[in-house]
């Protein structure tokens, strides 16, 4: 299964688009976390620093820029389909690394 993907696809339906460049770091962020799941453990060392390493940025960047996707999705995307990834109803923003560890475990068990 190519991950980044059904990572991307799964944004899309989220009400998140390619225009942001966190788009590709959270894809890339969770085909990595699927792969090797024990780079979310220390997220900042770990699954940033592996994204920061291909796009060739900054960790702080990168954490911003997840974060901003995150920020319009919960805005202003679909969150019905957000609140059946997280098998919860949410009543606040998910950090990043929730969001890529429920994107993760949603990918796998579709």
């Amino acid at each position: 299964m190519n991950y980044e993907r059904e990572a991307s696809q799964l944004l899309r339906r989220l009400g998140a688009n390619s225009s942001y460049v966190g788009f590709y770091y959270v894809t890339y962020g969770v085909s990595q976390n699927i792969q090797k799941p024990e780079l979310i453990t220390f997220i900042t060392k770990g699954l940033y620093a592996e994204i920061a390493i291909k796009y060739q940025t900054t960790v702080g960047c990168v954490e911003r820029d997840m974060r901003t996707v995150i920020n319009t999705i919960w805005q202003h995307g679909n969150r019905e389909l957000l609140e059946i990834i997280f098998e919860r109803n949410l009543t606040r923003k998910p950090r990043n690394g929730e969001f890529i560890d429920a994107l993760s475990n949603y990918i796998i068990n579709i």
